[in-house]
């Protein structure tokens, strides 16, 4: 992977930045590093509009690069965010129809609201670390994630998202160590996550057959080596007794959210962000409960066998 950009000042806060040019009738696309390992904000874009096939490989591309994108200040209808995520690829129509957006099945609602006495969205999502669906054979390629509303409690915004860079960890590892795990595979199991009593989701999830993954899963476009093993998610590694199995899982996955390797995003209305499961793990933090209201609509877009 090419080399960061060097460090600039961005208002007020050391970030490292670069600028793209664009066509003329565009404005700048502008790149911000949110954190040293993972994370970019891109702005002078409009995500509502119909960008030009250069504008939109210049965010796949940095979507690829910096495997968490943020876009503040965005507004979009359900429509718009359908038509942006699709680009990327196909888009996962969720198994969980009850908070499913009404005529969007694209958009799973997140959200702690009650209406009627019912939740109108998951409140409980991602509550542990995690990389989405890793039990499943072909994980998604990401998710896009939309604020519509978020709790703010004596002026700050509350329910931050985390994200860790699985490839940093990887690359911090000595050689002989990475050498060492390349080429073992991990056995991932839906049900070894832990769910609230009585969750729907576990429901569904529970008799999905186990999938073995790498344990260093390598990114299709850019060839980047992650760590792809999650504590709580994968009960063992193939061909190794659990003595040695699960203290090495448990290592690799204390490796990945060590602070240094992670973003904290404090989210913002409107704010549109994406993230690359293949590379990154991420965990919600549960801060706020009513009557602080949370609603975010989340788009996923289908992904591959892992390689």
């Amino acid at each position: 992977m090419a080399a960061l950009p060097p460090i600039a000042e961005v208002s007020g806060r050391p970030r490292r930045s670069y600028d793209e040019p664009i066509t003329k009738k565009e404005e700048k696309l502008r790149i911000k590093n949110l954190s040293e390992h993972v994370g970019a904000e891109i702005s002078g874009v409009n995500l509502a509009a119909d960008l030009s096939a250069d504008i939109f490989q210049k965010i796949d591309d940095a979507y690829n690069r910096y495997s968490v994108l943020v876009f503040r200040d965005q507004k979009l209808t359900p429509e718009q965010q359908i038509a942006f995520a699709r680009r990327f690829g196909e888009l996962e129509i969720s198994p969980r129809t009850e908070f499913a957006l009404p005529k969007y099945p694209e958009i799973l609602v997140l959200s702690n609201i009650i209406e009627n006495g019912k939740p109108i969205g998951n409140a409980d999502a991602g509550r542990t670390w995690h990389t989405d669906m890793s039990y499943t054979k072909t994980p998604p390629r990401g998710s896009l994630l939309y604020a519509r509303e978020i709790p703010i409690e004596n002026g700050r915004a509350l329910g931050d998202t985390i994200f860790a860079s699985a490839a940093a960890a990887f690359e911090s590892l000595p050689t002989d160590k990475q050498g060492s795990l390349l080429g073992l595979r991990a056995i991932h199991r839906g049900s070894a996550k832990k769910y609230a009593p009585g969750s729907k989701l576990g429901d569904l999830v529970k008799d999905i057959p186990d999938v073995e993954h790498p344990v260093i899963r390598t990114h299709p476009v850019t060839g980047r080596k992650a760590i792809y093993v999650r504590e709580g998610e994968c009960v063992g590694i193939c061909s190794m007794p659990d003595e040695q199995s699960l203290p090495l899982i448990k290592e690799l996955a204390d490796m990945v959210t060590r602070p240094e390797f992670c973003y904290r995003h404090q989210w913002g209305l409107g704010d549109l962000l994406m993230w690359d499961n293949s590379m990154t793990q991420h965990l919600a933090i549960s801060d706020y409960q009513l009557p602080l209201r949370r609603l975010m609509h989340r788009v996923t877009v289908n992904g591959t066998v892992p390689i």
